[in-house]
This record gives structure tokens, C-alpha cells and sequence, in this order.
């Protein structure tokens, strides 16, 4: 019994730790919980809400202020090219027209904020 007691005296024990492919399950579970609970950094997250929030305000913004100007300029008012008869005949085409220099506009605008 005594030489057992020395054993034990001189043994030095450690914690076990993982080896490669050993995971420890409680952490593992704990990780899986927390992911769970939070997908997302709440700081990045609030951030981009704010960004596109922001972002869908402005674009909102921008596209009125584009409708604004060209129904200020002669060459995009519809009455300046055609009458009441002529708007039901022609509105498809006037609608392209209109959009389609609307979106350049607003394309070149956006791009000289941008850089």
C-alpha cells in the first residue's frame, strides 16, 4: 500500500485535453447554441440596416428629383408634342421615351456622386 501511495505522490496528472479529431461535446454544443441565437453581429447587421434604409431613401429621392427637373425642361413635356388624341395614340411610345431618358439621367447623376 505504501509503494501505491508514492505512485500517486509522484505521478503528475493533467487535464485531458482533445486530440486531433477529439472534440469536446460540451463546447460544441455551446458554439451551436450561441450561432443559433445570434447568426448575425448585431453592430454589422443594424449597420447595413441603416445602409439600406438610407440607401432605398435616397434612391427614392434621386428619382423624383430627375422627374422634377425634365417636367421643368421643354423637350420632356408631352404637351409640347401631342394633344389629348394624339397622347392616347402615341402614350406608349412617349412612355418609352420619357423612361429611357429618365433612366440615363438618373445613371449619370448616381455615377457622379459615386466618384
Amino acid at each position: 500500500m505504501t509503494d501505491l501511495n508514492k505512485l500517486r505522490q509522484v505521478k503528475e496528472y493533467k487535464q485531458w485535453q482533445p486530440e486531433n479529431g477529439d472534440r469536446d461535446p460540451v463546447k460544441d454544443i455551446m458554439a451551436q447554441q450561441i450561432e443559433e441565437e445570434c447568426p448575425l453581429d448585431p453592430v454589422w447587421e443594424a449597420k447595413h440596416l441603416i445602409i439600406d434604409k438610407i440607401t432605398k431613401h435616397f434612391q427614392d429621392v434621386m428619382f423624383e428629383m430627375v422627374n422634377e427637373e425634365m417636367s421643368k425642361n421643354y423637350l420632356f413635356q408631352s404637351s409640347n408634342y401631342l394633344t389629348d388624341a394624339g397622347y392616347d395614340e402615341f402614350e406608349d411610345e412617349w412612355f418609352e421615351f420619357y423612361h429611357e431618358h429618365h433612366g440615363d439621367i438618373l445613371y449619370e447623376v448616381m455615377k457622379n456622386i459615386t466618384n
